[in-house]
């Protein structure tokens, strides 16, 4: 995206030739100048709509609208065709420091640039719109909007290709997952995943338009990643996020022959939310059996929130007869400002169990206890008292948004939520890293599948297996 770096040094440039005219007297008589940093402003109001969210820009973004409101007198005087040379008191120690930040925050932004080009791939894939009649949202039935991966290879692949639905998180949505699903479908997967208008932020429509959140919308996924396994009211709406992707998903499984998916060995992968539906759902009395095409179910980062347990509601303990009126009127007075505070979440509560195989993609921080408080702990339950057999990954260094796309096109991000080892995959590694891990999985499962070619990874990447696991060494995850 080198377009981007070009654009983010072109409003440094308008902004750094208005803070030098003190020192450089050819600039004086070019009272212009002083319109320059709304050219900047121009230039930055048009980065999101072209670029997505760039949060590397974000500390460049906010100098620029500062840098505009600290020009208006300046730029107040070159509408009003006045006179002004304010700009000489400037001393040097000022523009300096002003300088120094303008610099720090565009090294920021360029330094943070993707390598490459971010729109959504078009070669090997295909889109579609399918509604579910039974589900209706403001009178309108649920549209999902699909994509699926399936590159013609020749005759490398053969013909029946495992299928694999990914759900991807709801914030970043497709953006964060397209190239993982590219790389699936290389390496031997029909890859079908979708995204859903008013859930997914944003989701990419079938005319690949980007249809965003509402910011009520967005701010309430912010809560639920933040807070979802802290807090009550987080947490309910997390459990509410839970089962729209459980209920996406049960559709979508239902469905797969209208869509020209009818496959016969089926895996699910999902982020966040969606690989807490995943679990939820395979977890469900008879899924194994209503479902037989499904292999095996990947969760990558995905805290189970539906089983964290609440605090519960205060309840007064006495009646008006027990307690007399006067009483009962301080104790239920105080009994109400006391659910006025907000609940917290204390714990687990009967984690789901799925029913078929499941294989679990971690943050190092589940390694370190006072990092992993209640946002591992339900998937690290449902993993040890698993019925089924279960597998545990995490890679040293590895952060929450790192088995996606993020490393490459939102490098800041990974950056601040890095994970607390040291690395052993580079920031280039992670999606191929992240699809090795899954490919190997499914050739656990299914040995005798010559599509599913193994990679050998680091060995010093943890896998940990549950007692019910009888497939093959832990080892074979890592291909040795």
């Amino acid at each position: 995206m080198w377009e981007l770096g070009i654009l983010e040094l072109l409003i440094a440039f308008f902004l750094l030739l208005p803070l030098i005219r003190p020192f450089i007297k050819g600039l004086w008589p070019m009272d212009g100048l002083a319109a320059l940093p709304l050219l900047a402003l121009g230039v930055a109001a048009g980065l999101f709509p072209a670029y997505g969210i760039r949060p590397e820009c974000f500390p460049l973004i906010l100098y620029v609208i500062i840098a505009n409101i600290a020009n208006l007198p300046a730029l107040g005087a070159v509408f009003r065709h006045l006179k002004n040379d304010d700009f000489r008191d400037r001393g040097l120690f000022s523009t300096g420091l002003l300088v120094s930040l303008l610099i720090a925050v565009t090294a920021l932004a360029f330094y943070f640039v993707p390598a490459f080009d971010m729109r959504m791939a078009d070669s090997g894939v295909r889109t579609a719109l399918v509604q579910d009649t039974g589900r209706n949202v403001n009178g309108r039935p649920v549209q999902l909007f699909l994509r699926i991966y399936e590159p013609d290879m020749g005759s490398e692949v053969p013909e029946k290709r495992a299928l694999m639905v990914l759900i991807p998180p709801a914030a970043g949505s497709l953006m964060t997952v397209d190239r993982l699903c590219g790389e699936l479908s290389r390496r031997g997967f029909t890859v079908l995943t979708y995204s859903r208008k008013g859930i997914d932020s944003p989701a990419i429509g079938d005319t690949r338009k980007k249809l965003p959140l509402s910011p009520a919308r967005n701010m309430r996924l912010l809560r639920i990643i933040l807070q979802g396994t802290e807090w009550a009211a987080a947490n309910k709406l997390g459990r509410a996020l839970e089962e729209e992707r459980k209920r996406d998903l049960l559709f979508l499984l239902g469905n797969l022959p209208l869509i020209d998916m009818d496959r016969e060995q089926v895996f699910i992968a999902g982020f966040g939310a969606g690989g807490a539906a995943a679990i939820i759902l395979t977890a469900s009395p008879g899924f194994a059996a209503a479902h037989p095409a499904v292999q095996g179910i990947i969760g990558l980062e995905c805290p189970i929130l539906s089983s964290l347990e609440q605090e519960p509601v205060k309840s007064l303990g006495v009646s008006r007869e027990e307690a007399g009126w006067l009483r009962f009127f301080w104790a239920n007075l105080g009994n109400r400002f006391a659910n006025l505070r907000p609940g917290r979440v204390k714990g687990i509560e009967n984690p789901p169990l799925p029913e078929v195989p499941a294989f679990y993609i971690l943050s190092d921080r589940a390694l370190y206890a006072q990092r992993r408080g209640n946002r591992y702990m339900s998937i690290l339950e449902s993993f040890r008292m698993g019925t089924s057999p279960a597998a545990l990954a995490i890679v040293p260094g590895a952060g929450p948004l790192d088995y996606s796309d993020v490393p490459e096109k939102y490098p800041l991000l990974s950056l601040l939520f890095s994970g607390d080892a040291e690395p052993v995959w580079t920031r280039e590694d992670y999606l191929g890293g992240t699809a090795s891990l899954i490919i190997n999985f499914a050739a656990a499962l299914s040995p005798d599948r010559p599509v599913f070619n193994r990679t050998v990874l680091d060995r010093s990447i943890s896998i940990d297996t549950n007692r019910a696991w009888n497939l093959t060494a832990p080892g074979y995850i890592l291909g040795l």
